[in-house]
């Protein structure tokens, strides 16, 4: 798709203005391009700017270019996203996981490539896996849930089980022993 665009008509303004928008580096520009070349022919108007003003609004960054130029420098894919599609219900499946939104915000400021996971696929189901061995949902967990590869996230798990039986047993062992102490 690219072979059929003009560099001077349709690719470099979107470069320069990116490049302006953010307040980018040549070396960041070029980063963010090897990342994802389709920016190069993204609309400006009908895609880019929305998006980068929903994340702006959305993570609370106010008129923090500096840190939307970073999420985007470290997930430029998310430009290509779609925000009524992938980016809301991610990010409202985020909120409603930690509990508050700007501790969500947090996390995907920290780590934007959580927006850029399945919900269905990933999230969700470690979601509920997490829940299921007691873990904390927290920022912290949030990351894991996205980032873990399958066997991080199971030995992840399993930390958490053997932990949660521990922390059982010795809740146990004090009621029980409350009890002996009691009865006599």
């Amino acid at each position: 798709q690219l072979l059929f665009y003009s560099a001077p008509d349709n690719m470099e303004p979107n470069l320069l203005w990116l490049k302006k928008r953010l307040n980018l580096s040549n070396a960041q520009t070029q980063t963010i391009i090897k990342r994802m070349p389709s920016i190069m022919y993204s609309s400006i108007d009908d895609k880019m700017e929305p998006t980068l003003k929903w994340l702006q609004r959305r993570l609370l960054l106010e008129d923090d270019d500096s840190e939307l130029a970073n999420i985007i420098i470290k997930q430029p894919s998310l430009l290509g996203h779609s925000v009524q599609n992938n980016l809301e219900p991610t990010l409202d499946f985020c909120i409603e996981a930690i509990g508050n939104e700007k501790d969500a915000a947090e996390a995907i400021t920290k780590f934007p490539a959580i927006l850029g996971y399945s919900l269905e696929n990933r999230l969700k189901p470690r979601l509920k896996e997490a829940k299921e061995v007691g873990m904390d949902i927290d920022k912290a967990c949030l990351k894991r849930l996205a980032a873990y590869n399958q066997k991080q996230w199971n030995a992840s798990l399993a930390f958490q089980s053997r932990k949660l039986i521990t922390q059982n047993s010795n809740d146990y062992r004090g009621v029980a022993q409350h009890s002996v102490t009691t009865s006599k």
